[in-house]
């Protein structure tokens, strides 16, 4: 196989065929285009070789230089166009100006009558080589137009008839056929009927050929074309067969005929060797098309045997996708149970968010409360320490002002000693004054008495005070504990404060991250549900996938 694919070219697929014909259409239309403008060129700058291609060939006429310029224009925008765009209807107009042109022509060789149209764009002289009439194109070429005409509109109206319409395009192509084998074997019936008419020039006969093969490429998936443009081993086989029928025999009897007149051999012998030629020839065509045949079917028996493969491979992996299908579909489930499970506790957990969050919303008002009552507790406290300070600040001032007294007690009991030894010294003096001191002896008595009761009274209130001292002293010793306990207790309600300001703060970020938790929560249970979703339409699916693969 490898050796046979290096020996001969490489065969286009059908597709690459088709495009290849599609563009030859294309090319073959602007062909038929060119050629037209250059016999005009010749027409108006008097250049008999645009004219008539060789000295002595009848010219190509200027009417018919403008049908094929229609022509071609015609199948240009038909390609360019679709059904409904502007360039159809200007194709129809050019495919009905060239019926037209066809049809007229005919008209005056069939009455003898002159229309005015032969010589309406360019003279001729009334000698001019095979031309009946000057200006006038040739019956055959005036009934190709009709043909091709006819053909066009059948290709451009809104509802073609390709089948029509290429049947006429065979018709066409065969009498420029002719006119170009009379050309080629030097028979000029083939081009010219009769010496009345004019004959075909030899650039016509080529531009119809041209124009046929343009009109018949042009669309391949209808009509007589496709037969031949189709993938099958038939229209492959009559790709290959068609130009070799057209080409080969014309060309093996033109050579024949050049041997024949220069006497190489005699009629019968130039027969012969044709028929000769023709059996070689068509046997190497036939073993060819043959070979591509073989090859063809080669590769479509590769192709089945892969295919067959290709079917035992499907049919392993389509039991195998039911295994996984299966697999799946149990998979699905436990995953869709276990989704489910997960959409319950995050549910669940977005419920006790919000629980949670409700609660720290209480500890969050409490603590506000609870701060609240530290701060009047710590106000309280400070107007107490103040209060016990100005108890101690009074007692301090008892406490001098029982010393004060302590000192007058001793100095009115230091006064009473004194007053008790005048009075004791007054009853001596007394009692030596006899009678007239008696009344002062008693004076004195009674002085010294009193001395002695304010003595006495001294002495208690010396002790009074003294108890008082200890008293006071022990009342101001309670009031600094009592001072430092107040201080002690304000430090310690300043750090509950300071506690709660934290318990506070701390309370608020509890909140903040609850609701954070909380909106999160009520995200993942969405989201959870949404993917339970998905799992339920894949779980359904894979039961559908798998109902199915059993059907199969």
């Amino acid at each position: 196989m490898y050796e046979q694919s290096r020996q001969f070219p490489q065969i286009l697929s059908a597709d690459q065929e088709r495009s290849l014909l599609l563009l030859i259409s294309q090319i073959a239309s602007i062909t038929v285009i060119v050629i037209g403008c250059v016999v005009i060129l010749g027409w108006v700058f008097h250049i008999p070789t645009l004219k008539s291609v060789l000295p002595g060939l009848v010219t190509m006429k200027a009417n018919t230089a403008i049908g094929f310029i229609l022509g071609g224009t015609c199948i240009t925008l038909w390609h360019r166009g679709s059904r409904k765009n502007h360039n159809r209807r200007v194709a129809l107009i050019c495919a009905i100006l060239v019926f037209a042109l066809g049809l007229l022509t005919l008209m005056q060789y069939g009455f003898g009558v002159n229309l005015g149209i032969d010589e309406l764009v360019f003279k001729e002289a009334g000698d001019a080589v095979a031309t009946a009439n000057p200006g006038r194109m040739a019956p055959n070429t005036a009934f190709n137009f009709l043909l091709l005409g006819s053909a066009l509109v059948l290709i451009c109206i809104p509802r073609p008839n390709y089948w029509a319409a290429q049947f006429l395009t065979i018709l066409g192509f065969l009498i420029a056929f002719f006119g170009f084998l009379g050309y080629l074997y030097g028979n000029a019936f083939f081009y010219r009927l009769d010496k009345a008419f004019t004959a075909m020039a030899l650039h016509t006969a080529v531009g119809f050929l041209v124009l046929c093969l343009a009109m018949l490429f042009a669309r391949l998936d209808v009509g007589i074309m496709a037969a031949i443009a189709s993938p099958t081993a038939g229209g492959l086989m009559a790709r290959r067969l068609y130009p070799a029928a057209i080409v080969i025999p014309p060309v093996l009897c033109w050579l024949i005929l050049i041997g024949w007149r220069g006497d190489l051999y005699t009629a019968e012998m130039g027969i012969s060797l044709l028929g000769i030629l023709n059996v070689i020839v068509f046997s190497g065509l036939i073993w060819w098309n043959a070979w591509t045949l073989g090859r063809i079917d080669r590769q479509r028996l590769q192709a089945e045997t892969s295919l067959k493969q290709a079917f035992e491979s499907l049919e392993y992996r389509a039991k195998m996708q039911k295994i996984l299908s299966t697999e799946l579909a149990t998979a699905f489930s436990q995953i869709r149970t276990t989704m489910n499970e997960l959409e319950a506790s995050a549910s669940a957990t977005a419920e006790q968010a919000k629980a949670a969050n409700a609660q720290a919303q209480r500890s969050r008002s409490l603590s506000s409360g609870g701060k609240a009552a530290v701060d009047r507790t710590q106000t309280g406290m400070n107007t107490l320490e103040q209060k016990v300070g100005a108890i101690a600040q009074e007692i301090t001032q008892t406490q001098q002002q029982a010393a004060q007294i302590g000192d007058i007690s001793r100095l009115v009991s230091h006064l009473a000693t004194q007053t008790n030894i005048l009075a004791l010294n007054a009853a001596i003096e007394a009692s030596r004054a006899g009678e007239q001191g008696k009344g002062f002896g008693v004076v004195a008595s009674e002085i010294r008495s009193l001395a002695d009761q304010s003595k006495v009274l001294a002495q208690k209130i010396s002790n009074l005070i003294s108890d008082i001292q200890t008293a006071v002293a022990a009342t101001v010793m309670v009031t600094e504990e009592g001072l430092e306990t107040v201080e002690t207790g304000v430090a310690i309600v300043q750090e509950m404060a300071e506690a709660f300001e934290g318990v506070a703060q701390a309370i608020d970020n509890i909140f903040v991250n609850n609701q954070n938790i909380a909106l999160t929560a009520q995200q993942q249970a969405a989201a959870i549900a949404q993917v339970v979703n998905v799992m339920n339409a894949i779980d359904l699916n894979a039961h559908e996938t798998l109902s199915k693969t059993g059907e199969a």
